[in-house]
């Protein structure tokens, strides 16, 4: 199921019930735009969730967890009921995992956490090793994520074949990254549910693009709870 929800100029798309999964969406407000506090008390407001948390995230592999409590962090695993959880993209790609024994996960997947490992360093873990599903949120198209030889080798440096996600075009080359985290997650069995049209950079009136307007560019926020 999706759905757009409208709260007070503030925009949503609602993309499951259990667990739920919102999508932070353009409109007259911007839920990105509110500090800490406001978000949490928005959420409690129109969500009845209890509390909010995001992340300082860096590109890199840190999850927060049940041993690792610090907020410089690139993901979560949870099972704690209505705290909501938000992962902050402008062209990155947000995953949300989760299982049928309400326990939640989320990552936020640039190409640099991906090539040093943080699917697997989820996925492989102990609470990790347990999802079954994952969603893929709004994220930077293939045609539109060129890319230079030096992001090319440290994919090859940690054993990663990204060639055939790979397209030259015009001496130019773009890789996919959402193709590429498909196929990774799919080894391990998991159902994957996506929005294979929102690309953040073409869909200009609903997403944030940090390529396509640079230091303009708000976040975009896949906001999920059990």
């Amino acid at each position: 199921m999706m759905k757009e929800v409208n709260v007070n100029g503030y925009k949503f798309l609602q993309i499951n019930k259990e667990p739920k999964i919102f999508v932070s969406i353009k409109g007259k407000n911007n839920f990105c735009s509110l500090d800490s506090s406001g978000k949490a008390n928005f959420l409690k407001d129109n969500f009845q969730v209890s509390s909010y948390r995001d992340f300082n995230q860096t590109h890199g592999v840190d999850i927060y967890n049940y041993n690792y409590q610090e907020l410089e962090a690139d993901g979560f695993i949870t099972s704690k009921r209505n705290t909501a959880y938000g992962i902050k993209t402008a062209d990155c790609l947000p995953i949300i995992f989760w299982n049928d024994s309400n326990e939640l996960s989320g990552l936020h997947c640039g190409w640099r956490g991906v090539a040093y490992g943080i699917i697997d360093r989820l996925l492989m873990s102990q609470h990790g090793a347990k999802m079954q599903y994952a969603f893929f949120g709004p994220s930077i198209s293939k045609n539109f994520f060129e890319v230079k030889e030096d992001l090319i080798e440290v994919y090859l440096e940690n054993s990663l074949d990204i060639m055939p996600f790979i397209e030259t075009i015009d001496h130019k080359k773009y890789f996919d990254l959402r193709a590429f985290c498909r196929e990774h997650i799919s080894n391990y069995g998991l159902k994957i549910l996506e929005l294979k049209k929102h690309c953040s950079y073409r869909n200009k009136d609903l997403f944030f693009s940090w390529r396509r307007d640079k230091e303009k560019s708000l976040r975009n926020i896949c906001l999920a709870w059990v």
